[in-house]
Order: C-alpha cells, then structure tokens, then sequence
C-alpha cells in the first residue's frame, strides 16, 4: 500500500510534513513582514503627533524605541524562518537517503518540528542549501529599512527643534 502512494519518492506523510513546514515558514515571513508594517504605522503616528506639538523638544526619540522592539522581533522571525527552511531541507536530504519508511532515523525526522540552528556550514552543508542562522540584525533585508527609519527619525526631530 505504501509502494502505491509513493509520488516522486515522497510518501503522503512525507508531503503532509512537508506542507506544515511550509504553512509554519510562511506564517514566520508573514509575521515579519507585520512587524515592519506595525513599526512604520506607529513610527508616522509618533511624527504626526510631533509635528503637531511644538512644546515638548527631542520627545520624538521615542519613537526610536518601536523601532528597536519590531527591528528585534522581525530579527526574531527571520531567524526561525530560516532554521524551519533548513530543517525542511535536512528532512527531505534524509528521506532521500532513506528508502525504508519504517527505519528509525526516518520517523525521528518526521516527526521533528523543531528549529535546525546552523550558526556555521561546511561547503558540503552549503552546496545542499542549508543558511547560517546566527544574528540576523544586520541582514540585507532587515538593516536598511530600521537603520534608515532611525535616521529619519533623527532628522525630523533636527527640524523640529531647529531654532
């Protein structure tokens, strides 16, 4: 029976599998991209407000703060989005080794949901597809918008306060 399910040398368990990685790595994309989202509605509030409040010199700061909590969340999220990738990849290079679907180390990958840290890759780990997974906070995708909001920041609270 398990012969006849077998597409590609994939097992339907191994395809259910596969699609809850996939639900769990776009739900982690998605959250991030709501972190960036929320730092920027709530960053223009705190401006507008400054704008409109003349009496109250370099409060606008503040708004630095959102921007440190949703840069550390967003960090945070792209972080486990790439240990679920590579945990997705380490299960499908092990179900490809493994043609047995009752071996032990088959169903120990199965049934593993839990994050593949990789802070260091061999070139062999980086030829498969793996990612580092160390401190993502000055990533290409995440630095410039929040170092480039602070900046913002910085200047609008100049004019503000220019006299």
């Amino acid at each position: 029976m398990e012969e006849n399910n077998m597409i590609n040398g994939f097992s339907d368990d191994d395809r259910q599998y596969l699609q809850m990685m996939q639900d769990n790595i776009a739900r982690m994309a998605n959250n991030s991209a709501n972190c960036k989202t929320w730092m920027v509605t709530i960053v223009a509030g705190l401006c507008a407000i400054g704008c409109s409040i003349k009496d109250m010199n370099g409060w606008i700061f503040l708004a630095i703060i959102p921007v440190v909590v949703f840069w550390y969340l967003d960090t945070f999220y792209l972080q486990m989005e790439r240990k679920m990738r590579n945990r997705e990849l380490d299960f499908i290079l092990c179900r490809k080794n493994i043609k047995n679907p009752k071996d032990e180390n088959y169903l120990k990958a199965l049934y593993n949901f839990s994050p593949l840290e990789k802070d260091e890759l061999t070139d062999e780990e980086k030829n498969a597809g793996f990612v580092k997974t160390s401190c993502r906070y000055f990533s290409k995708s995440i630095a410039p918008l929040y170092w480039g909001i602070i900046v913002v920041i910085i200047i609008i609270s100049i004019i503000l306060n220019w006299d």
